[in-house]
């Protein structure tokens, strides 16, 4: 498995989920596992987990955030 964590601002939960919704059914992928944690900091992390490596790679590098 190849787990992937995207921290999401609370402000922007619901963008940033819809986002990730289209971004699945696009790519016609199902995750193994879609999680949503807050961390101890209180951030709000997407935990998702992944059979291929390379839908982990894409979507950490399409959902990670900037500096």
């Amino acid at each position: 498995m190849h787990r992937v964590e995207v921290r999401l601002r609370v402000s922007k939960i619901a963008e940033a989920l819809g986002g990730m919704r289209k971004w699945l059914d696009h790519y016609d992928c199902v995750p193994v596992s879609f999680d949503i944690v807050r961390a101890a900091s209180g951030a709000l992390l997407v935990c998702i987990e992944f059979n291929q490596a390379d839908m982990a790679k894409a979507f950490q590098r399409d959902f990670a955030e900037d500096g």
